[in-house]
């Protein structure tokens, strides 16, 4: 099937390749995870990865993390490190490390590295008995054959004094790590073709609760924390903006970050007073949204927003990243999103807009929290008499335009509320959307008239039984040529672009493109569970066919968008149903994978 599917997409191929035309867009990445499971393994150290939580096995046999760890004893409530207490424990663990490497054992076998300061004997359950191990009081050496190439649990026991930190590498690598070198040349290699990185991911910016500039880690900390409903609160979210600007300027690339929501806020997200009364685990929407708009005022009024600046600013400044290289500043993450991943901060904003203002919404909100932050940085770059090439990104829900003007309107009334003209700030914004396709419920309505998974699902498989080959080449026309009407095909992304494009530049803002992009064709479980389906959609996916699918869409978007911005929302790693967005790994490329390179940066061009 694989074969056959290679050779589909001739209809719709382009008289040239994209690399031979003139470049007229920009090309951005959005990284993964600061997470072990996170294939683009973008830091050496893989330590650095890691949450903040360690669970114990107790002498009795359970296992604690978080809250009971520290009422244990067995955590430090400041470090969140195992303290000497918690030797009576058979052991820590405190991450699964390269869960997914047995996928590409050529490239993950080697020798690695793990080493640690203090007392402890740190090991690696789950990997054989066989892998050659070789051991010093604080460290241990690992050699894995590609045989022997699995995911392990990384674990301490013996803990003692000044257990404070640990390292896991390829030893390789060594020479880098001691010079203090961050990132994986790989990922360093791989990321240079792209004119923009986003690290939204990467700072785990999702649902994140940061509230003050010192809550985000330090160099000192692991970067991995994501937000949680826990309490207490871990001391440390998310990854030093100090590693940000470092990436872009070891990478040469211009960097897309992200501000966290809900500076300035006096109560966490994760506070008991906010959960529900029947699932004490759970926010309570209702109040979250309540005391959000309660305390708008005094949350925009706080000095966290000018703290969060100054700390900002001079890290920005000390970077090296050069101020006339533009740096996109965005609030959160799809704030107008309400699935689970997304919930705190949209209803943050629900909350911020209508504190503001009754008569908000959900955009408006959004909006205020740009404006706010826009106040506080160009205090501080005044302050410092500097004027770096920021654009402040107001990202908006594709399929919704109105959202996008919500945001605007509110910047332009909460500026002028503050003494502002908003003209010349709201020509420093940027107005960004998704160059996301496909959607399988509203694919199906257009092939077969019912848009539930249950009623297509059966019709999907029956055309794949039936003709594999001439069904594939359906779809792909469908993507490429369907009606602007068929939700998230060529047509429809290019129609929603062109109404943000005018609400952007009638406020006063400009249109900039994506923020996110690629496939989006997420199977439904009633696909996903048919054996043809899923063997024809994995040879489908990342074909030639399917890879002409997003060249000829991208194509045609810089046609209407001369100068864009496209994106590709992550790259590397497992390829599955549950990640279209994948593209495939440094050690194995795919059609879709190479398809991004046309769109790359040439080699040597800054």
């Amino acid at each position: 099937a694989a074969a056959a599917f290679a050779l589909i997409g001739c209809l719709f191929s382009l008289a040239s390749d994209a690399a031979n035309q003139e470049r007229r867009h920009q090309l951005q990445l959005g990284l993964g995870f600061a997470a072990p499971f996170n294939m683009e393994e973008p830091f050496i150290d893989l330590g650095r990865t890691r949450d903040a939580y360690w669970t114990f096995a107790t002498p009795n046999g359970q296992r604690i993390s978080g809250a009971e760890a520290i009422e244990a004893g067995y955590v430090s409530p400041t470090t969140f490190m195992p303290s000497k207490k918690s030797r009576e424990s058979r052991y820590a663990a405190v991450a699964v490390l390269m869960p997914n490497s047995n996928l590409y054992p050529d490239y993950y076998a080697g020798d690695y590295v793990l080493d640690w300061t203090g007392d402890a004997d740190g090991f690696m359950q789950r990997w054989p008995a066989s892998v050659e191990r070789r051991r010093t009081s604080n460290s241990v050496e690992f050699s894995l054959s590609r045989q022997q190439v699995k995911g392990g649990s990384l674990r301490f026991r013996n803990i003692g004094d000044g257990f404070t930190n640990f390292r896991f590498y390829r030893k390789q690598y060594k020479p880098l790590l001691d010079k203090g070198e961050l990132w994986n040349p790989d990922f360093i290699k791989y990321v240079r073709r792209y004119d923009i990185v986003r690290t939204m991911d990467l700072q785990s910016t999702n649902n994140i609760m940061v509230r003050r500039f010192d809550q985000i880690a330090t160099m000192s900390e692991p970067w991995g924390q994501r937000a949680a409903i826990a309490w207490p609160e871990p001391p440390f979210y998310s990854i030093p903006y100090e590693v940000l600007f470092d990436l872009g300027v070891k990478a040469n690339v211009k960097i897309w970050m992200t501000l966290p929501p809900q500076i300035g806020s006096p109560i966490s997200t994760a506070d008991p007073s906010l959960r529900r009364e029947d699932r004490k685990n759970r926010l309570n929407g209702k109040k979250f949204i309540q005391y959000a708009s309660d305390h708008a005022r005094e949350t925009l009024q706080s000095p966290e927003w000018e703290i969060f600046a100054k700390e900002f600013v001079d890290r920005y400044v000390a970077s090296g990243y050069p101020l006339t290289r533009p740096l996109y500043l965005e609030v959160g993450n799809e704030i107008w999103n309400s699935a689970a991943g997304f919930y705190v901060s949209t209803n943050y904003a629900i909350g911020i807009g209508s504190g503001v203002d009754p008569k908000w919404k959900l955009g408006h909100g959004y909006g205020v929290l740009v404006a706010r932050y826009m106040l506080a940085l160009e205090k501080e770059f005044a302050r410092r008499k500097i004027t770096p090439n920021v654009t402040y990104v107001v990202a908006s829900h594709t399929a919704n335009p109105w959202r996008t003007k919500q945001a605007l309107d509110a910047i332009a009334v909460y500026l002028k509320e503050n003494g502002v003209d908003p003209a010349p700030y709201l020509e420093r914004t940027g107005v960004a959307v998704t160059n996301y396709y496909g959607h399988f419920n509203e694919m199906s309505a257009s092939m077969f008239g019912v848009s539930a998974p249950a009623q297509y699902a059966p019709l999907w498989i029956a055309e794949v039984k039936k003709d594999p080959e001439g069904f594939a080449r359906r779809i792909e026309k469908l993507l490429v040529e369907g009606p602007p009407n068929v939700k998230a095909d060529g047509a429809w992304v290019i129609a929603r672009w062109r109404e943000h494009k005018a609400y952007a530049e009638k406020a006063g803002s400009h249109f900039i493109g994506a923020y996110e992009g690629g496939s989006h064709l997420l199977p439904p479980k009633e696909l996903i569970q048919s054996k043809e389906f899923l063997d024809w959609w994995l040879a489908w996916h990342w074909s030639e066919g399917s890879a002409d699918v997003a060249r000829t869409i991208n194509r045609n978007i810089v046609d209407a968008f001369p100068g864009t911005i496209l994106a590709n929302y992550e790259s590397i790693g497992v390829l599955g149903p549950r990640a279209p967005w994948n593209d495939g790994h440094y050690a194995r490329s795919t059609p879709m994978m190479d398809m991004w390179d046309e769109f790359a940066k040439p080699a040597g061009a800054e």
